[in-house]
């Protein structure tokens, strides 16, 4: 909506966090991570197999601890004004914030990603909702 809304020119509220996503590159293919502000979770790693979660609330702390650390991030960087790119390759790791006044990205190699001040807790915290997110399909 907010896209929409810009637009049409009309103002939006700046720097509102709607959804994360951490997308890394592995030799079977891609894996990512996406959280959105309401809570919803979608994983889809390499294999092309696909978790969705929506209101469960063991993934809800971790969540919110994403949308803490990538918070100072994105008071940070600004919005794009080019449309998303190919995925990353090699040993690059995207990190695309879905923000009220556009798309914002961050992209590095994973171990230049870990040591940064700003994207090092968000690959943290992404880790800690990767591995939630894949515990909790191993039990369905």
């Amino acid at each position: 909506a907010y896209s929409r809304l810009r637009q049409l020119g009309q103002s939006v509220p700046p720097k509102k966090l709607l959804g994360v996503i951490i997308e890394v590159p592995l030799s079977g293919g891609l894996d990512v991570l996406a959280a959105y502000s309401e809570g919803g979770v979608r994983y889809l790693n390499q294999a092309s197999k696909l978790a969705v979660y929506e209101g469960v609330d063991s993934l809800q702390p971790l969540v919110r601890r994403l949308f803490a650390a990538s918070s100072p991030l994105i008071q940070q960087i600004g919005a794009t004004d080019q449309p998303r790119r190919l995925p990353p390759a090699g040993t690059n790791v995207r990190l695309t914030f879905l923000v009220s006044d556009g798309l914002y990205f961050g992209e590095g190699p994973m171990t230049a990603l870990q040591r940064d001040p700003l994207g090092g807790p968000v690959i943290q915290r992404g880790v800690e909702l990767l591995q939630a997110s894949v515990a909790l399909a191993g039990r369905k």
